[in-house]
């Protein structure tokens, strides 16, 4: 077969797509009535489609179908993802794939194995791997695990996903039975000293506890050997990571570990004095999320009043919307509307002042992701606000 016979068959395959859902993200859209992530790839969109933007502008909609997702909104995530013109589109799908498998819909996914596939051959050279990684997650969660294998053995000395590959491999194992096996590869990823792969393991833990082959006596277990994996992983990221474990562990009921956790990240990143205050009002917007879930309101509040003082720091407008959203979540945290109401409408009076149009659009998309998860606290006020900001792209809504 031809190589152009062969790109025309992949190019059918894209345009087609395999999933009912590929629906257009107008059909559920009145003019002045769309929601945050509606706002959010406009946002997304607006960023111009040129070589130096590109890869700002398909990141931007791949978070906004990652967001599409995480509300289980698994249509309007494809539809989103199938308009995305550069690698990103891949993983979005491989995203759409394993969210199919997680929720029963197995044969969906099946059905798009074809497509992901296709978006490889049309990736560039140092973007393959990172697909084919991707794929190779939906094919743990399928239980195919001959074509799992095989991408960890190819991968095996790739600087930074050998590590990814082992963890599918791991959840290969585990979705086939075979949870202690999976357990000594995990274990076997410790003895390196690579970050990628020290996170890559910490993953891996965690997915075995979704895989549906570990036990509510043997999940608590795997979150603690996930939390001491956390140890091999520096400063910065390492919290990051241990807020993913924290978050587990609450939805597994191990509450008691968490408090003591929460309160170590915290005092860590209170202490950073490198930490840059937009990364640190983050961390601890999160922070305060995580203590209001403990039921624990002045722990709160506390973390509130330190990501206030870290916002009189010296802080790039071009990071101030997204800051003031994760501040603004804070105030959520401890109940308090009207001063994140205030904070949001801060957040995106910033942004609709920034000049240059890539920083507007990509402020603009933080600010709408931050509203999504926190949408009791939209009002007309705020509505209008993020209408405006919008209005500044003369979107064109598809």
């Amino acid at each position: 077969m031809s190589r152009m016979i062969m790109t025309s068959m992949i190019l059918v395959v894209l345009a087609a797509g395999c999933s009912p859902s590929a629906t257009s993200l107008s059909t559920s859209r009145k003019a002045g009535t769309a929601g945050p992530l509606e706002s959010g790839w406009d946002c997304a969109c607006a960023i111009n489609n040129l070589p130096f933007d590109q890869s700002d502008r398909s990141l931007a909609q791949a978070k906004i179908a990652y967001a599409y997702l995480e509300a289980g909104d698994v249509e309007k995530a494809y539809a989103c993802g199938s308009q995305i013109e550069d690698w990103q589109k891949g993983m979005v799908l491989a995203k759409v794939a394993g969210w199919y498998i997680e929720h029963g819909q197995t044969a969906k996914a099946e059905s798009m194995r074809p497509e992901l596939q296709a978006s490889v051959f049309l990736a560039r050279d140092w973007q393959r791997p990172w697909l084919r990684v991707a794929i190779s997650r939906v094919e743990a969660l399928l239980g195919h695990e001959q074509e799992v294998y095989g991408t960890s053995s190819n991968l095996a000395s790739h600087v930074n996903l050998a590590g990814d590959a082992a963890a599918n491999l791991a959840l290969a194992l585990a979705r086939t039975g075979r949870v202690d096996e999976a357990e000594v590869v995990l274990g076997n990823l410790g003895k390196t000293k690579s970050q990628d792969v020290a996170v890559s393991r910490v993953q891996g833990y965690l997915d075995l506890v979704i895989s549906g082959r570990i036990d509510s006596k043997t999940a608590p277990e795997v979150l603690t050997n996930a939390w001491v994996a956390t140890s091999q992983i520096k400063p910065f990221r390492r919290w990051e990571v241990q807020l993913m474990v924290m978050d587990a562990m609450v939805r597994h009921g191990l509450t008691n570990q968490v408090g003591s956790h929460l309160e170590e990240v915290a005092s860590n990143v209170v202490g950073a004095v490198r930490l840059p205050p937009e990364v640190r009002v983050s961390f601890l917007s999160r922070g305060a999320l995580m203590w209001q879930r403990l039921n624990e309101p002045q722990k709160a509040l506390a973390i509130c009043n330190v990501a206030e003082q870290a916002m009189t720091n010296t802080l790039d407008i071009i990071f101030q919307p997204e800051a003031y959203s994760k501040l603004a979540e804070c105030y959520i945290a401890i109940g308090d509307m009207p001063q994140a109401r205030a904070t949001y409408g801060r957040a995106l009076d910033i942004a609709v002042g920034l000049v240059n149009r890539r920083p507007r659009a990509n402020a603009g998309v933080e600010v709408c992701l931050s509203l999504a998860a926190h949408k009791e606290v939209i009002d007309a006020d705020i509505q209008k606000r993020l209408e405006r900001l919008v209005g500044t792209f003369d979107a064109k809504r598809p």
